[in-house]
């Protein structure tokens, strides 16, 4: 999920919730004015300093918004759709670490310019006088190390749970942060009205924060009774889970979102993962479905009957509500037919119509065939298997998904919209088809599976 550009349309308030955090920006910077910006200027060791503490300000302002970006609030991902939401969140993460980066090398030395210390000095004064420094010292290098794993090529050798445990320091990280600032921030000191509105920001974010992300998962849980109905080996080797619970009907979640499930045993109540689901939702249970990718995939069929889950969710607009044409070309990778093969009956049952091209390395791989052939003679959807080891009208798999082939096989493919869900190298590959054959941007619908 890593492309801004993958829903250009947004949605109702992403101009209203971008005024927002220009407007707070501003003020942050105008209480920074009012409290330093009129302050004589005369040395370098001033320059430094004055440009240290506004580059903390707006660091620390853009680290409160990195936590609302990747929150799980119901407003602020109807409004920018989880995949922008992601990527924003990364790139706000890079810009806000590099500005409290700035902010600790350019204060050390500018007090070391004033001091004539040299710098090992200037940090042991930093610690023994002023309060509060410490703990900002290892906010930073907390920060530096949760955005050191978003790097893609540190995050690919990670599996998701420890991505997942490493950002959870980024919480601690704020909140050192917050202690560092109000206790030695000469923006804070004697400014009774910034340090209210800092505190108030602080507020509003982390109660944002528990709301989302604990009080209503557990009351979606108290009320819903989540629980594993039965666990299911597929043929292709993925393993399906069956969520029951009581009134299904008003927990509203459409075919092609996912949710955060986390299953409380004793072993995996501390895990949280992100799962499309792999069946129309109905009124008897939820089902996703997983392949053995990752540790929790691959041990997911001991999970027993009867073990209460936490849902968060649902979120994604990689739904019906996003086609704005009468067909539909929905492209899968791998595992990336689960939400796939429920969009596609919904899109069908709607009238829709729908062609599937699935890719899988091996025949063995293909998931859900028998639910597949239900769609191909109950709605007429056309299915189509990419498969690598097996040959297509005299091309293998693969070869399918380049601009011209794929236009031999869907020669209509600019007239639909374009859903594609997979591994990011197959959903790079055929937007690049799609952008050779002039397919728009908004015809084209991702759900990329990366973390």
């Amino acid at each position: 999920m890593v492309s801004p550009d993958d829903d250009q349309r947004g949605g109702p308030g992403q101009v209203a919730l971008s005024l927002l955090f220009f407007v707070g920006l501003w003020i942050v910077l105008l209480f920074w004015w009012r409290a330093s910006g009129e302050v004589p200027v005369k040395t370098t060791a001033d320059r430094l300093n004055t440009i240290g503490r506004l580059a903390a300000l707006i660091g620390t302002y853009l680290l409160l918004w990195q936590l609302l970006l990747v929150g799980r609030l119901p407003w602020l991902e109807r409004a920018f759709g989880m995949e922008r939401l992601v990527w924003l969140h990364r790139w706000n993460a890079y810009l806000a670490v590099g500005l409290i980066a700035a902010h600790a090398v350019l204060q050390t030395i500018g007090y070391q310019l004033d001091n004539g210390f040299d710098t090992v000095r200037q940090l042991i004064d930093f610690i023994e006088h002023y309060e509060g420094v410490l703990p900002a010292i290892a906010g930073t290098g907390l920060f530096i190390a949760v955005t050191i794993t978003s790097v893609a090529i540190v995050r690919g050798r990670l599996s998701y749970q420890t991505w997942f445990f490493v950002h959870l320091y980024s919480y601690l990280a704020v909140a050192l942060a917050y202690i560092h600032q109000t206790a030695t921030g000469a923006d804070f000191i004697n400014n009774l009205a910034f340090t209210v509105y800092w505190s108030g920001l602080t507020g509003l974010v982390l109660g944002s924060l528990v709301l989302y992300r604990v009080a209503l998962p557990v009351w979606r849980f108290a009320h819903h009774g989540f629980h594993v109905q039965r666990v299911e080996r597929e043929a292709s080797g993925a393993v399906s889970i069956y969520i029951a619970g009581r009134d299904l009907a008003s927990f509203h979640f459409e075919p092609g979102q996912f949710a955060i499930w986390r299953f409380l045993d004793a072993r995996r109540w501390w895990e949280a993962h992100p799962f499309s689901l792999s069946a129309t939702p109905n009124d008897e249970y939820l089902r996703l479905t997983l392949k053995g990718l990752g540790d929790f995939s691959e041990d997911a069929a001991s999970i027993r009957a009867g073990t209460p889950v936490l849902v968060e969710g649902p979120f994604g607009r990689f739904t019906r509500a996003s086609a704005t044409r009468p067909r539909a070309l929905l492209i899968a990778g791998g595992i990336g037919i689960t939400p796939i093969r429920a969009l596609a009956e919904d899109l069908a049952t709607a009238g829709t119509d729908v062609c599937i091209l699935y890719r899988c390395t091996h025949e063995e791989d293909v998931a859900f065939r028998s639910e597949l052939s239900r769609l191909v003679t109950e709605h007429g959807v056309r299915v189509e298997y990419l498969i690598s080891d097996r040959v297509l009208m005299g091309r293998p798999g693969a070869e399918w998904l380049r601009a011209n082939n794929l236009l031999t096989l869907v020669p209509d493919v600019t007239q639909r919209d374009v859903y594609i869900c997979g591994p990011i190298g197959l959903t790079r590959t055929v937007r690049r088809s799609l952008d050779q054959l002039g397919v728009g941007l908004l015809q084209i619908h991702t759900e990329a599976f990366q973390f």
